[in-house]
């Protein structure tokens, strides 16, 4: 009978060792995850990102180059601009009608103010200039200077004056108390009258179809020279003149 409390013990020992020989095997089997965990903490070590970081400075440098360049290119409106052909005078100078003294002044021009040049004369002596918002005249100060492609602006048209008459003839009559003067000329087109001087002073201006002239009483005991200028609405032709001897 005391063989059964032997064999208790044996099998309570055997349990007990079954037991914490189970113990054990779950302490190492929760502690094995712990290396896995080590592992991938180190392989989410942020080594990764840092190896991003140059093509980012690298992305970023590139809109800095192109940066540089933009400004270059705004150097082309410049250049442009230094080509306007101008001419700038000399002097004060009277600004025409047209590419002559003939032609009627219209206004003056500054010394030293550059001109946009619209236009020139086949000759390449006068040029058509913007003299103010709306004012276009002629220019041809010879001691203007000229800057960019003057001689590439097109040649413009020009007002057609009228030419000076072929003949212009005189007769006269001397007497002890006056002296009768009368004169004849040829007509010319792209005329509207004929001026008529004495010794410089105009005395009349005939109409765009007259051809003749009578001055009664023109003064005696000196010479006398007169002119005959034929004129148009942008100006006169070149002078004629006539000499009439002293009489008295």
């Amino acid at each position: 009978m005391r063989k059964a409390p032997i064999f208790y013990k044996i099998s309570g020992i055997a349990l007990v060792a079954v037991f914490a020989l189970t113990a054990c095997n779950l302490a190492a089997a929760t502690s094995a995850p712990v290396s896995p965990t080590a592992a991938q903490a180190a392989a989410a070590s942020p080594i990764p990102p840092t190896a991003t970081q140059p093509p980012e400075a690298t992305a970023a440098s590139a809109p800095t180059a192109t940066a540089t360049v933009a400004p270059t290119a705004t150097l082309a409106p410049t250049a442009t601009t230094q080509q306007t052909a101008q001419v700038i005078p000399s002097v004060n100078a009277f600004c025409r009608k047209g590419p002559g003294t003939e032609y009627y002044e219209i206004t003056y021009l500054t010394q030293g103010t550059p001109y946009n040049v619209l236009g020139r004369n086949s000759l390449n002596t006068w040029w058509l200039v913007q003299a103010s918002a709306n004012v276009t005249c002629w220019e041809g100060d010879s001691g203007s200077t000229q800057q960019g492609p003057v001689d590439q602006a097109p040649v413009a048209l020009v007002p057609i004056l009228p030419v000076t008459p072929a003949t212009f003839v005189e007769t006269n009559t001397c007497t002890t108390s006056a002296l009768d003067v009368t004169f004849n000329w040829s007509a010319v087109s792209n005329v509207t009258g004929y001026r008529i001087y004495r010794n410089g002073t105009q005395i009349t201006d005939a109409g765009a179809t007259a051809t003749s002239f009578s001055d009664p009483n023109a003064p005696r005991g000196t010479n006398l020279v007169y002119g005959l200028e034929a004129h148009n609405d942008y100006g006169v032709a070149p002078l004629i003149t006539v000499s009439v001897p002293t009489c008295g």
